[in-house]
């Protein structure tokens, strides 16, 4: 094989190569020529790829698992987006490395040192070492910007990808993982049927203290209109309370559906108070003294 058939072969398989595979096809100064040309790229140390790819999250992830020391594994949101749990990769690479095995790495690579070993690891098709979705998300959930964290974890378990005793399992051996006190936090609330950054003041900020005992989070009832499922209903006086999202509840068409969902509801004598994004987050404490209200003027 020539280059030029290497060049065509390396643009057919979007992954890294070693230095040791192209020259089994290729004469090293040819590959050294086509270096210098820029149709392959050196990505890592000794991790090539044809340039038509070499930007691609598959061809870095690859080559920074296979640059990376023995017994590291990628983590983080790649692992999530390679699980098709989120809708686009990430900018870098994460790679959980070994304790003390850490080595100088560009920017687009970003390192966690550990000296916990994963129980779950996985072996991607191209040979990469992966970790689970659980730990994945711990990682992700550190690094990820404050305003993103919250969606992040009620993402993944509101759709069952990710269930947070798994988390949980992980942060007992992980003292010491960023993020790790809001992590359990998160869990907790989603095990308690939280399912939004929005649900989540609601209920640390709004549903909380004397007087909402008996709320029952993401509650299904069944009436002659439908089967409809609740943010936080009270059973005793049957009134359902909703967070209503700054982009879910926005439009026409779902305003029209939220009106005849009430409708309904009260028909069937359970009463509804709709709270928005901008009074949970900048006034909860009178979203408490409405919720508080209501609740005793229906118990009466």
């Amino acid at each position: 094989m020539g280059i030029l058939d290497l060049i065509a072969h390396m643009e057919a398989v979007p992954t890294s190569f070693s230095l040791a595979q192209l020259t089994r096809s290729a004469s090293r100064g040819g590959v050294d020529a086509a270096v210098q040309r820029g149709s392959i790229v050196r990505v890592l140390p000794d991790r090539y790829a044809a340039a038509l790819h070499a930007d691609s999250w598959a061809v870095r992830s690859h080559a920074a698992a296979m640059w990376g020391p023995a017994g590291c594994a990628l983590t983080g949101t790649g692992v999530l987006f390679d699980a098709r749990l989120l809708p686009s990769p990430p900018d870098h690479v994460h790679l959980l490395v070994p304790h003390w095995r850490h080595r100088p790495s560009p920017s687009w690579v970003l390192v966690t040192s550990s000296t916990y070993r994963p129980p779950l690891l996985v072996i991607r098709g191209d040979g990469a070492t992966v970790v689970d979705p659980a730990l994945a998300l711990i990682h992700a959930h550190g690094f990820a910007p404050e305003r993103h964290r919250a969606e992040l974890v009620y993402g993944l378990t509101r759709s069952g990808a990710v269930e947070p005793d798994a988390v949980r399992a992980h942060l007992e051996r992980l003292p010491r993982v960023r993020g790790r006190a809001a992590l359990l936090r998160r869990c907790a609330l989603a095990a308690d049927g939280v399912e939004s950054y929005l649900e989540e003041r609601g209920a640390e900020q709004v549903l909380v203290g004397p007087g909402f005992e008996s709320i029952v989070r993401q509650h299904r009832v069944r009436v002659s209109a439908g089967r409809f499922r609740l943010d936080a209903y009270d059973p005793i006086t049957r009134t359902a309370f909703e967070f209503d999202g700054a982009v879910a509840h926005d439009g026409s068409a779902s305003r029209l559906r939220d009106i005849r969902r009430d409708a309904a509801l009260t028909a069937a004598g359970i009463v509804t108070v709709r709270f928005g994004y901008a009074d949970v987050t900048e006034r909860p404490e009178w979203c408490r003294e409405i919720a508080l209200a209501t609740l005793a003027s229906r118990s009466s």
